[in-house]
């Protein structure tokens, strides 16, 4: 079996690194010559390689799990030292549309496998042995693509995937994927949490009860959702959340939330989002965003309710 070599080893790399090797699946990491990564790789008892030496570039299959901004600049770097029709494998869309690898580099199969989780669930779901699902494209893929495709679905097996992976394209995954962090997953999800919480503790009830209700709670109802699926899982719960949840749907669900939900698919789909990622700095918004929750009441009970009991205060 085909190996693949891992590029970097931040939060996705080390999940599929470990899933992979606990499946079986024959798995290297490469980093650069100076990175600080190389001895916890080691005592995780992992092979590696120096990204730029010959060894390196003997290597079939590559997953870039570095950062997507990164890619580009990589791929600048050391596009042109691979074998020709190396698969280049890449765990969201962003860079390769956004960036036309697939054309700049066209001496690289260009394989897109996105398993749908953060790379702790990536990690825990394998564990566990709950659901994990994924997407793939092998649009970039030009001889050979029946073996391929094989050797992919081998791959997603072996990272823990039991839900699919499903085939798309580089385009869909992307503006699925920036969509539903944008409307739901990391702006919707915490902040109506955090606006709630607010109003709760604003009318007198306990800090630990209001953390309980509007973030604690969520993995549980969402295990529910998963569990069942949208329909059943409205038979499970309560006459009052049946009714309150028709009552939250009419107010919130309005004509300006659905035409603002809709503007931020547009604004993916016009290329308007590439542009503002363009010109924003990650840093400037990680430590605005950063400091604002560290002041929230949310995320100090949320460490208060965590701490070590035994921990002096």
């Amino acid at each position: 079996m085909m190996r693949l070599t891992i590029i970097g080893f931040g939060n996705q790399a080390k999940s599929w690194a470990q899933n992979l090797r606990d499946s079986g699946f024959p798995v290297i990491i490469a980093l650069q010559p100076n990175s600080l990564s190389f001895e916890k790789v080691k005592a995780m008892g992992f092979h590696t390689l120096e990204i730029g030496t010959p060894e390196f570039f003997l290597e079939k299959a590559f997953a870039l799990l570095t950062p997507d901004h990164t890619h580009k600049t990589f791929l600048e770097t050391y596009g042109s030292s691979f074998s020709h029709h190396s698969l280049m494998i890449y765990a969201h869309g962003f860079s390769v549309t956004e960036s036309k690898l697939d054309k700049k580099f066209s001496n690289l199969h260009h394989v897109l496998f996105a398993p749908k989780a953060i790379g702790a669930e990536v990690r825990n779901q394998f564990l566990i042995k709950g659901k994990l699902g994924a997407v793939y494209s092998l649009e970039h893929v030009h001889h050979n693509k029946t073996e391929i495709e094989s050797w992919v679905h081998d791959l997603a097996r072996a990272v823990g995937i039991n839900m699919g992976p499903y085939k798309t394209s580089f385009e869909r995954e992307t503006k699925a994927d920036l969509f539903s962090e944008q409307a739901l997953l990391c702006s919707l999800i915490p902040y109506t949490a955090d606006l709630m919480f607010e109003n709760l503790i604003q009318t007198g009830v306990e800090p630990e009860l209001a953390y309980l209700e509007c973030w604690h709670e969520l993995k549980l109802i969402m295990n529910a959702m998963i569990d069942k699926g949208p329909s059943a899982f409205f038979d499970l719960i309560s006459p009052n959340a049946l009714i309150g949840s028709e009552k939250g749907f009419h107010r919130i669900m309005n004509d300006d939330f659905r035409k603002n939900v809709r503007s931020l698919l547009d604004e993916i789909e016009s290329g308007q989002f590439n542009e503002e990622l363009k010109k924003a700095s990650v840093e400037d918004h990680r430590k605005l965003i950063r400091e604002r929750w560290s002041k929230s009441k949310l995320n100090q009970t949320f460490i208060d309710i965590n701490r070590d009991p035994h921990e002096k205060t």
